[in-house]
């Protein structure tokens, strides 16, 4: 019997990597005002695998398996609601369907199809981001509210809605062309970056990294090299980046699971393959005209990845890249990662002091928190680093991060 550990990872995985290719795939096949059901029927798969992989050996196709269980929910649902008739020539496409293996081609010309129904201009574009993160990545609400920095209560509500739009107003499922296309492809990128951003460092859990995240959102970005209109400078700067960051993850934590700071990492172990792959995109996306946020970021990424040594940073070099960066896009995490920048640069008294201005908007965030305190250490303000730490710790729902925080208070106590 397979461990259930094991299981679990599998299982993991398998929701990221298949949640979404599953629910385009049916959304395509069936009609988008099912997607209430789709979902339904495609968790309650993920639920019957968790049951019956952990008594018998995962099959050798695990994603045929999936779509059969869950394409015969969806025959059971129509059936319940007396849509037999209607939907006869599907029910009896998608039974044969189910016993064969789904074409490689089919799967990823329905999830561009979804990619941009989820980005239709008749949703406003939080409800295009919130609706892309649940339906294409399977994210929860929660995950959803800490990626755009919102209320839990008031995601859930935006989500509702969007849904409502998808399924009365989105119609068939296509890719779209011309101008329509390059408007919605802005909101495909952010929605991809978003999901790597909470696989580098998860919401909430045991790890800090969810690698099946960052592997979903840099597959969805290949994904979209497939359509020639969307092969632009900011899709090649965007997966620079991803693989530049993902390139430093079998350094980010020790044997232990223990969180490894920049400066603690063994660069030797950084995967040479991803960043030789980051070069060349980065180099093909200088290609294109202008300079996007992502090629700043990718860049960025760049520097602090290719350093021989932390201590040969370039974090002039860097900043630079945070002060165009700011003017461009002034999130509360660019300006955080710019302060962090800054006490390299100058110090941590300059950091303390721009810091103010950003305060007031993001003061309560636990990544503020926790940068501050590390900004008021430096300076030697004690009681506020350990008061603005505890805070952190308060707030930390990922027990990784909680854990290197905690630490970290630790070796401040009896600091005056």
């Amino acid at each position: 019997m397979p461990a259930q550990n094991t299981i679990n990872q599998q299982l993991d995985t398998l929701f990221r990597h298949e949640y979404g290719k599953l629910v385009s795939l049916f959304a395509n096949k069936y009609a988008p005002h099912l997607i209430d059901a789709i979902e339904d029927a495609v968790q309650e798969a993920l639920l019957k695998a968790a049951k019956v992989w952990a008594f018998k050996t995962v099959p050798d196709n695990p994603t045929a398996w999936l779509y059969r269980v869950a394409n015969n929910q969806l025959i059971d649902y129509l059936r319940k609601q007396n849509r037999a008739v209607e939907w006869e020539g599907n029910v009896a496409e998608a039974a044969s369907e189910g016993q064969s293996d789904i074409e490689e081609k089919v799967l990823i010309d329905d999830q561009l199809r979804m990619i941009f129904a989820c980005c239709h201009p008749l949703m406003k574009p939080a409800e295009q981001l919130m609706l892309s993160l649940k339906l294409l990545c399977g994210l929860s609400v929660k995950e959803i509210a800490r990626a755009l920095l919102k209320n839990e209560e008031a995601t859930k509500r935006a989500i509702t809605r969007a849904k409502q739009k998808f399924k009365h107003d989105v119609g068939a499922l296509a890719v779209p062309g011309g101008a329509a296309l390059t408007e919605r492809l802005e909101t495909v990128l952010q929605v991809i970056y978003l999901l790597f951003n909470e696989g580098y460092k998860a919401t909430e859990g045991p790890e800090l990294i969810r690698t099946d995240l960052c592997e979903e959102a840099i597959r969805l970005a290949f994904l979209l090299t497939n359509e020639s209109n969307c092969d632009k400078g900011e899709l090649k700067a965007l997966i620079a980046m991803m693989l530049f960051k993902a390139a430093r993850f079998p350094a980010r934590m020790d044997d232990s699971g223990r969180l490894l700071t920049l400066a603690e990492q063994d660069r030797s172990l950084y995967d040479e393959g991803h960043i030789q792959w980051g070069w060349q995109f980065l180099q093909d996306s200088s290609k294109f005209e202008g300079t996007s946020v992502y090629q700043l970021e990718a860049a960025i990424a760049c520097y602090y990845t290719t350093a021989a040594t932390y201590e040969k940073t370039n974090w002039k070099a860097i900043l630079g890249l945070y002060d165009t960066l700011k003017e461009i896009k002034p999130s509360p995490v660019v300006l955080m990662s710019r302060l962090v920048v800054l006490s390299k640069v100058a110090d941590a008294k300059a950091a303390l002091k721009e810091m103010t201005a950003i305060e007031a908007e993001i003061k309560g965030n636990q990544s503020f928190l926790a940068l501050k305190a590390d900004l008021l250490a430096d300076v030697g303000d004690w009681p506020q680093a350990r008061m603005h730490l505890q805070k952190a710790i308060s707030q930390a729902q990922n027990i990784t991060e909680r854990r290197f925080l905690e630490k970290k208070l630790q070796g401040w106590v009896g600091k005056a």
